[in-house]
């Protein structure tokens, strides 16, 4: 299980990021997953969740990163 991935480049993630459902696949098929979860920053879109779970032949869960800031201090959960 893989519970921490993006498919959508936000504002907390690099410029050059470029989400591939092929590439995505290959990694899930690679890693022998039975489950990922996708998790952007602080955004859930839903025709990205759905089409993931009609390309992928496992589990998908839907989720958010969501970022938490404190006076001097960045995170995210």
């Amino acid at each position: 299980i893989d519970l921490h991935i993006h498919t959508l480049r936000t504002k907390s993630d690099p410029a050059n990021f470029d989400f591939d459902i092929n590439e995505l696949s290959e990694y899930v098929k690679r890693a022998g997953l039975e489950a990922i979860a996708v998790t952007n920053h602080n955004a859930f879109d839903v025709e990205n969740y759905n089409s993931i779970c009609d390309a992928l032949e496992c589990v998908v869960f839907p989720g958010i990163e969501i970022n938490v800031t404190t006076p001097g201090k960045y995170g995210h959960v």
